[in-house]
C-alpha cells in the first residue's frame, strides 16, 4: 500500500484536533506516514501534538500558499489536502488508494454535509452539489481540494496553486483545470466520504463567503472562457448586477433540477439564490477592478 502525507492548511483553526482524530481511526491509518498542518496555531490547539508535523507560516496567508507550503515539504509521493473542516469518514481514505491503486493518479472524494444549521446547509448544497454522495463516480472537468489525492509526478509538471487568489475560492478549479489540461486524469470517487463542517452559521457568514467566491470564480471562468462558454456579461459590472436575480433564479433551479436527492432541502432554495445573487456582485467587483487595471485578472 502507498504511504501519503496529508496537508491540512489552517487559519487558527479549531476544528484541526477532530479531523487529525479522525485521519487516527482510518480502515487503513498505517498508510499515513505524516500529517502536515501549515498556518497559524494561535489559540495552541494542535501546537505539541506528536501526531502533527505543524508548518507556522508566521502570517495569515491565503489557502493556496498554505497548501502549496505543505506540498513542497511532504515527504510521501502520494500527497492529500484536507480542508481542516473536513472530517474524513473511516473509510475515506481507503477509497482514495483504492482509486490510486487502479492507476487514477488525481481523486477526490464527495462532500457530505449535516442539515443542522441553515445557513450552513445552504452554503454547502450551493457550493458542493455537484460532489455529494448520490453523484456518479467518473471523471469531472474539475475538483474540489476539500480532499483530494494527487501524484508527486502531477505536483511537478503542473507546479502548485495560485497564490494570487486570496481568501480560498478558486484557487482549486483553476488547479486541477491545469492538471487535465496537462494531461491527467481528474477522477470523482463519492465512496470516499468526508463531512463538511465549515464556520459559517450565520447570513453574514454565507455573504461574504460567495462574494469572495464570486471574485474569485469570474477570474477562473474568464481565463476558461472556452471550456465555461463563458458570456460576455461576465466582463460587466452593469450586467452582472442588473442580471443577479435572474442570474440567482437560473442556478439555483439547475441545482435541484440536476440532483435527484437535492429536493429534500428544497427549504434551502431562498438561501441558495440569494448566494448566487451575491456571487454575480463580487464578480461585478471583479470585474471592475479588471476594467480599472486593464489587468483581465
Amino acid at each position: 500500500m502507498s504511504h501519503v502525507s496529508i496537508i491540512i492548511p489552517s487559519l487558527n483553526s479549531r476544528t484541526v484536533p477532530g479531523v487529525v482524530d479522525a485521519l487516527a481511526v482510518q480502515t487503513c491509518a498505517d498508510a499515513v506516514r505524516e500529517i502536515l498542518v501549515v498556518g497559524l496555531d494561535e489559540p495552541g490547539v494542535i501546537q505539541g501534538d506528536p501526531r502533527i508535523r505543524f508548518v507556522s507560516t508566521r502570517r495569515p496567508v491565503c489557502a493556496a500558499a498554505a497548501r502549496n507550503l505543505g506540498l513542497s515539504l511532504a515527504r510521501s509521493d502520494v500527497r492529500v489536502v484536507l480542508d481542516a473542516d473536513c472530517f474524513p469518514a473511516v473509510d475515506w481514505l481507503s477509497h482514495l488508494l483504492d482509486r490510486y491503486a487502479q492507476g487514477e493518479r488525481v481523486v477526490s472524494g464527495c462532500v457530505m454535509f449535516e442539515p443542522s444549521n441553515y445557513w450552513t446547509l445552504a452554503d454547502n448544497l450551493s457550493l458542493f452539489h455537484e460532489f455529494m454522495a448520490d453523484q456518479p463516480a467518473g471523471l469531472r472537468p474539475y475538483l474540489p481540494t476539500a480532499n483530494l489525492l494527487c501524484d508527486r509526478q502531477v505536483l511537478e509538471q503542473v507546479g502548485g496553486m495560485d497564490e494570487s487568489f486570496p481568501g480560498a475560492a478558486g484557487e482549486d478549479i483553476d488547479w486541477t483545470i491545469r492538471m487535465r489540461r496537462a494531461g491527467s486524469r481528474l477522477y470523482f470517487e463519492p465512496a470516499a466520504r468526508v463531512t463538511h463542517r465549515p464556520p459559517r452559521v450565520t447570513l453574514r457568514d454565507s455573504v461574504r463567503h460567495f462574494w469572495w467566491s464570486g471574485r474569485n470564480m469570474s477570474r477562473v471562468r474568464w481565463q476558461y472562457r472556452d471550456e465555461y462558454k463563458t458570456p460576455g456579461m461576465m466582463r460587466s459590472a452593469f450586467w452582472l448586477v442588473t442580471l443577479a436575480p435572474f442570474v440567482g433564479l437560473w442556478t439555483t433551479a439547475r441545482l435541484f433540477a440536476g440532483n435527484r436527492h437535492g429536493w429534500r432541502y428544497l427549504h434551502t432554495a431562498p438561501a441558495i439564490w440569494l448566494t448566487k445573487m451575491v456571487w454575480c456582485l463580487g464578480a461585478a467587483q471583479q470585474a471592475r477592478l479588471t476594467r480599472a487595471d486593464g489587468k483581465g485578472r
